[in-house]
């Protein structure tokens, strides 16, 4: 809790600094509406026009723009056209427009882009390590293809070095694009089980359509890790090596970056020490969300249910590792609740929250660094548990709620500062977290 508070304190000085000098220079504009009313919906579309992108290839955004020529233009065509052009996470605002020629009517897309490459610090905080620093390089749009790639070094609670790259998110199936790859070298004190950690991690992921909002792929992961006390690895050298292959599927109909509306689904199935290693066993992870406006109080409005479990086959220290133990607790899990506060080799995590957005997602430029960002209230109501045996399934079950605000930002998405009661005898606490949590709850250090 230390950690977390002097985290919070220490971002807080440094946004107060910074505030007076950057405020000079920060513009401000509102996003316009990206679908206007006076759109001439039934005319045949005869041409699709581009415009605003500097940088962008016109392809990629072509290949993002659902509405074929040829064909009446529809209010379901708007909408979809807008999503996927978004989606690919280069720009600052979309909008489109119509006009009329001769046999039918052209569409306009009209892009803001985004700074496609920014120096900058990242900053990480985990409950468990506090808070990372250090210098990083990102791009929401490499070489003017939407995709995203970083890296960065960072230190303070954990040293952690890192690159990621991902193709851009693009309907249809296409062998060119669908890969994500990362990897990270990791140094740090594991505070749950008291022991020095060195990891090495890599992970690919390959991706295909196979329908409008649905995908499929495999996914590969290696995790190399060292300790420096024994018992915890499952080799005797205190060095596991974990390859892992999965399965998955995706479906994906959110209407937006920031989604107040539709579901997410992801479930994947991975064998673990399928090409040898030090462990052997079955995971199953099963991730659902959905996202529902709540038009009775107004567009601003809306809320999000989650659920995310992960099952395995196997026995802790024996095909399983120790350090791959759920613990749950803590402001990516369960909050109102200590970090570590229930522990077993499955889980299930589940939120109900509530939002209300302050400020409406606007266009920043600072220098020459462009972004957009956005204020949310939320009120949340979290509940897990994490077991071994099933008997102990609902005896674990540990429950919290509190209120909070969330700075809606790229790359980390969102940024969390949460007042949550839930353990007994601990009062209402702090938590403050990098993420939406329903993202955040899902890596193994969080």
């Amino acid at each position: 809790m230390g950690k977390v508070l002097l985290a919070a304190l220490l971002l807080t000085i440094l946004a107060a600094s910074l505030a007076p000098a950057a405020a000079k220079l920060v513009t401000v504009e509102p996003i316009p509406n990206p679908i206007p009313d006076d759109l001439l919906y039934g005319e045949i579309l005869r041409e699709v026009r581009i415009e605003g992108n500097k940088y962008t290839r016109e392809w990629i955004i072509r290949k993002a723009v659902r509405s074929e020529i040829g064909h009446p233009y529809t209010q379901e065509n708007a909408q979809r056209d807008v999503l996927w052009v978004l989606r690919l996470g280069a720009f600052t605002s979309v909008s489109v427009a119509t006009e009329l020629v001769e046999d039918g009517i052209v569409l306009i897309v009209t892009v803001v882009e985004a700074t496609p490459y920014i120096p900058s610090l990242s900053i990480r905080l985990t409950q468990e390590n506090g808070i990372e620093i250090g210098p990083a390089v990102s791009s929401s749009n490499v070489l003017g293809t939407a995709s995203r790639a970083s890296a960065y070094v960072r230190v303070g609670g954990a040293l952690n070095v890192g690159f990621r790259y991902a193709d851009p998110l693009l309907p249809g199936r296409s062998f060119i694009h669908g890969y994500r790859f990362e990897y990270f070298h990791r140094e740090r004190t594991n505070e749950l089980m008291f022991f020095e950690e060195t990891t090495d991690e890599i992970f690919l992921e390959f991706l295909q359509a196979t329908q409008e909002q649905g995908r499929v792929g495999l996914r590969f992961r290696y995790v190399g890790l060292s300790s420096d006390e024994d018992g915890v690895t499952l080799s005797d050298d205190n060095k596991d090596q974990v390859p892992s292959l999965g399965l998955f599927f995706q479906s994906d109909s959110r209407n937006g970056i920031y989604p107040t509306d539709g579901y997410y689904l992801d479930i994947a199935a991975s064998k673990l020490g399928i090409f040898g290693g030090d462990a052997d066993y079955w995971r199953l992870d099963v991730d659902l969300r959905a996202y529902r406006p709540l038009p009775l109080f107004g567009r601003r409005h809306s809320m999000t249910l989650s659920s995310f479990a992960s099952l395995t086959s196997g026995e802790l220290d024996e095909t399983i590792p120790l350090w791959e133990e759920f613990y749950i607790g803590g402001t990516n899990s369960v909050r109102g609740w200590s970090m570590g506060s229930r522990q077993g080799q499955h889980q299930w995590l589940n939120t109900i929250e509530y939002w209300f957005r302050l400020m409406d997602q606007k266009r920043f430029k600072f220098w020459f660094i462009k972004w957009r960002m956005g204020l949310q209230f939320g009120a949340f109501f979290d509940f897990g548990t994490a077991w071994s045996d099933y008997q102990d399934l609902e005896k674990n079950m540990i429950a919290g709620g509190g209120l909070g605000l969330r700075l809606t930002l790229p790359v980390i998405t969102m940024f969390r500062m949460d007042f949550a009661y839930g353990e007994e005898g601990m009062g209402v606490r702090f938590f403050i977290g990098g993420a939406e949590k329903a993202i955040a709850q899902k890596p193994r250090v969080r």
